[in-house]
């Protein structure tokens, strides 16, 4: 398979704007995503999709390749569909990497691409194991899944599952698709309980697409806010190999 990983960067964000360009110890963030990206040694090529001309200008000036997208797109997935559209030659497979995930680990993608080298595979996702007594599954903004014994993902929800105590799944927001799959999904029509719960991945199971789903055991430290952004600073400033 030829994939290319395409980083969704959009510089509008309510909640900390011009992220992709906050520092980090130094370095733009969106250069540390795409030098973990180009690290791991698995994709041909890296690719940051943005709608903002600061983005572009900042990925040109680090040796990186940008495509400019709509400023339209409502999320990643639809990014990544429309950077698909001006790609040459087109890829067989696309990886979604999170332009707010500067610590995503290089075995997480060569999971991820192992998933969408299986037979029949059309979209692949990562979860990490949790234990009964780790926190977070009572906090909305960490995703929940449940994969079938087949290891694909039957449901993901904002609330606890399953429902007692016990081992939980923390999603971990990459994904991987078929091309032939990404220019598929984003047609389908959004469903309520995609809108309930806020999680586009559920569009696509309601629709009958399956979901590869692998573990990681590496932990993801995605930047939403500027306490985020500090609290990272203070572990690299600590020493701490992220």
């Amino acid at each position: 398979m030829r994939i290319v990983a395409i980083i969704p960067a959009r510089y509008g964000s309510t909640r900390f704007p011009g992220k992709p360009l906050a520092l980090i110890d130094g370095v733009p963030m969106i250069e540390r995503v795409v030098r973990r990206v180009e690290s791991a040694g698995v994709v041909d090529r890296v690719v940051v999709a943005t709608d903002d001309r600061r983005i572009e200008e900042i990925v040109l000036s680090f040796g990186g390749e940008v495509i400019m997208t709509s400023a339209e797109c409502v999320n990643g997935t639809e990014r990544c569909f429309e950077a698909l559209g001006k790609l040459s030659p087109r890829p067989d497979a696309i990886i979604n990497v999170q332009g707010d995930e500067p610590f995503v680990h290089p075995d997480q993608l060569k999971e991820l691409v192992r998933l969408i080298n299986l037979p029949n595979a059309t979209i692949a996702t990562l979860a990490r194991p949790m234990k009964a007594s780790d926190k977070g599954l009572e906090d909305k903004n960490r995703v929940k899944v449940v994969r079938n014994l087949d290891g694909c993902a039957i449901h993901f929800s904002r609330s606890p599952i399953p429902n007692s105590s016990g081992p939980w799944l923390q999603h971990i927001g990459l994904y991987a698709y078929t091309s032939c799959a990404l220019e598929e999904i984003v047609q389908l029509e959004a469903t309520e309980l995609e809108k309930r719960e806020s999680l586009e991945q559920l569009r696509w199971l309601e629709h009958g697409w399956s979901i590869n789903l692998g573990l990681t055991n590496h932990k993801t430290l995605a930047v939403d806010t500027l306490e985020d952004l500090e609290k990272i600073k203070v572990l690299i400033q600590g020493g701490e190999r992220l």
